[in-house]
């Protein structure tokens, strides 16, 4: 058993797409990648209630990945915590406008909770269109491709405000 309740939906405002763009591209511009963290409430039906893009030592941001040291996650972890909100989704972006795929350091380096979504934005952030995007979906011990189908009925896009922060290693938040 689990100490994961199970994630049915997942509720996105748009104003979390946004401002996930709005973080990556000035990485995607300069030619590597970078990503944030979507956070919310574990529930059947989770919403993204937070972006977290996390920032300063500890992040690497280079042509092939995108890598958030473990002091930088305890940082995230204790700016959710006092919100109680839960880690939900890592989004990060992928240089080529291909359509996305999970690299190999996607799958061996990500996050690995169960009914995590793994969210890959093509063409450094530049992209707008979400069905453009790469969505995965962690289960049974690896990710699979939430096709749009799928992810039509899963991934609902809603209005509503979203919480943004960079976070540091050392934990300042700076909204």
């Amino acid at each position: 058993m689990t100490p994961y309740p199970p994630i049915e939906r997942w509720r996105l405002p748009e104003a979390a797409c946004e401002q996930t763009r709005a973080a990556v591209k000035p990485a995607g511009r300069r030619g590597v990648e970078s990503g944030v963290f979507w956070l919310g409430r574990r529930a059947g039906v989770s919403e993204i209630t937070a972006v977290v893009h996390p920032i300063g030592e500890g992040v690497e941001e280079t042509p092939f990945y995108w890598s958030v040291s473990p002091e930088v996650y305890a940082a995230v972890a204790a700016w959710a915590n006092l919100r109680r909100l839960t880690l939900l989704a890592v989004a990060h972006i992928h240089l080529s406008a291909a359509q996305p795929r999970m690299s190999p350091t996607d799958r061996t380096q990500g996050l690995k909770v169960p009914d995590a979504l793994a969210i890959i934005l093509p063409r450094g952030g530049r992209e707008p269109a979400v069905d453009a995007w790469g969505w995965f979906v962690y289960e049974d011990s690896d990710y699979r491709e939430l096709e749009s189908r799928e992810r039509a009925g899963r991934v609902e896009l809603c209005a509503g405000e979203v919480e943004f922060a960079n976070v540091e290693a050392d934990g300042k938040g700076v909204a």
